[in-house]
């Protein structure tokens, strides 16, 4: 008996229906302990990255540029995901952060990983556990 760890990808993790999928698997294994989200990926061709959203914040904010409008297009993702699961959740203060903290000049590695930060509230909520953020504990 062992631990494993598991990384889902932008694909895996697009909508609530790869969420259900992933879940299943994730449950399907109880040495399933550890589980690393991407960003949601595209849910279609036409469709656009989080993390390239995010990308796009960063360089808008780099220019003194607003990004309101697409910074909303990611609250919208992470808002219809939680709610298409019926998710307890509100992401409400983590979103309003990183929207403020890309605006006041935070990195380019930062604005990235907040897909992947607010993903994993997502899915510790669906999953019943604890979310841990690598920041805090990955030296």
């Amino acid at each position: 008996m062992g631990i494993k760890v598991c990384k889902f990808g932008g694909s895996s993790l697009a909508n609530s229906g790869q969420f259900i999928k992933a879940q299943q698997i994730i449950q399907a294994d109880p040495e399933r302990r550890y589980i690393v989200p991407s960003a949601p990926g595209k849910r279609s061709d036409d469709d656009q990255k989080v993390t390239d959203l995010l990308y796009l914040c960063h360089a808008s904010a780099q220019q003194k540029v607003a990004f309101t409008e697409t910074f909303d297009r990611i609250r919208d993702r992470y808002n219809g995901i939680i709610a298409e699961l019926k998710l307890d959740l509100d992401l409400t203060a983590a979103l309003d952060k990183a929207h403020d903290d890309i605006r006041d000049g935070a990195s380019a590695d930062y604005a990235a990983s907040r897909g992947e930060f607010l993903n994993g509230h997502i899915m510790a909520a669906l999953l019943g556990c604890e979310m841990v953020d690598a920041a805090e504990i990955v030296h």
